[in-house]
């Protein structure tokens, strides 16, 4: 039965990357799109609602499985969605005051935001209370 577990446990793991990839890969579409469109401001905001749209489906659905996404589900996800973009924001910006290369900063924060962003979802905002 423990066996079941761990299995399910990679399952989800794995269901959050590929979601995840796929998120990442439809919003940076669009962003590509709109950034030949309207200004860098708007492209960026759009993108980023779209991002954040997609993946409460995703991963509350189809990743963490939930039956019903309400309002304080949703609240949570853009709660953590902002709390990880302002980490990655001040990471980008701290390291490079320092010197380092601010597109090699983003692509080294991609697993450290990746492993938050899934805890954080798996533990607080898509958390089943199961008594």
């Amino acid at each position: 039965m423990k066996s079941l577990g761990i299995f399910q446990i990679n399952k989800t793991k794995r269901l959050f990357l590929l979601y995840g990839i796929l998120n990442f890969l439809i919003t940076n579409i669009v962003l590509q799109v709109l950034l030949l469109l309207i200004s860098t401001f708007f492209a960026t905001i759009i993108s980023q609602i779209i991002n954040v749209s997609i993946g409460y489906f995703f991963y509350g659905k189809k990743v963490f499985k939930l039956n019903n996404l309400n309002t304080i589900i949703f609240k949570k996800y853009v709660f953590l969605a902002s709390i990880l973009w302002i980490l990655n924001f001040s990471f980008i910006q701290l390291f490079f005051q320092f010197g380092v290369n601010k597109n090699l900063i983003a692509i080294f924060m991609i697993p450290l935001l990746v492993i938050i962003s899934y805890l954080c979802q798996k533990n607080y905002v898509f958390k089943r209370n199961f008594p």
